[in-house]
């Protein structure tokens, strides 16, 4: 299987510059400005709301896995690239080759179309559920909108049944030599906290997503930590649960 570290979309970024007339082997400085270039890029799309899945980090490292899909590889190296070139001497003023240009844009349009998430408007409560329907004991005459949870890369998605692992991160929260003293952590109905421990500066824990006889689409865990130095922050992460879909 492929290697899919953060260093090797950097590696890849590198290689797309050599087109455009970068030809110097990359030292510790330049491979350290390229994860940060990286980290920041993953970071914009994640507020664009490009769910590319991408591992963010506080303190990233070349050697953690980058968690994106090969599909994303490609457009990743290439749009990378191109910030990369201002940091050396290449600008406006520089011939640099179009067709890394043209990569790169093609890449961010992928991104974008790939990792759409519509979401089906909901009828509003003013909304009939039929025309000529009469009055009847036990018959909703209106349509009544389900919470939904937000549209956002932030939402935690599960099929109903599925068991899945979930990181909290705290490192932006804590400041220096301060650590997780110690937490809380409760789910809505619907999820079920199969196990969770404090591997500071994170908290891990595992879901089941239950479902349940509730027909919103939104589910939250919330987590409130308190830190050695008396400070408390709480954490409200959002659950969207579907059925998994049938196959004939």
């Amino acid at each position: 299987m492929p290697n899919d570290l953060k260093g090797d979309i950097v590696n890849g970024a590198f290689s797309q510059m050599r087109i455009s007339g970068i030809t110097v082997e990359p030292g510790p400085s330049e491979l350290t400005l390229a994860l940060r270039r990286l980290e920041s890029l993953a970071n914009e799309l994640y507020g664009r709301n490009v769910c590319t899945g991408y591992y963010l980090e506080d303190d990233p490292d070349l050697n953690t896995p980058c968690g994106l899909d090969v599909m994303f590889w490609y457009a990743f190296e290439c749009v990378l690239a191109v910030r990369l070139l201002p940091d050396f001497g290449k600008g406006a003023q520089d011939k640099i080759d179009p067709m890394l240009i043209k990569n790169a844009s093609a890449g961010l349009s992928f991104l974008y179309s790939n990792t759409a998430n519509p979401r089906q408007v909901q009828y509003p409560s003013r909304q009939s559920v039929g025309a000529g329907n009469r009055p009847i004991a036990g018959r909703r005459r209106f349509f009544t909108p389900v919470s939904e949870a937000p549209n956002t890369c932030k939402t935690n998605r599960m099929y109903i049944g599925d068991i899945d692992d979930f990181t909290e991160h705290f490192d932006s929260y804590l400041v220096d030599g301060e650590s997780i003293a110690s937490y809380t952590i409760e789910a809505e109905t619907g999820l079920t906290i199969v196990s969770d421990s404090d591997t500071s500066p994170d908290i891990f824990y595992q879901i089941q997503a239950d479902g349940g006889t509730s027909s919103d689409g939104l589910l939250r865990v919330k987590i409130v930590m308190t830190t050695d130095a008396g400070r408390v922050t709480t954490r409200v992460i959002n659950f969207e649960l579907t059925e998994s879909p049938e196959i004939d």
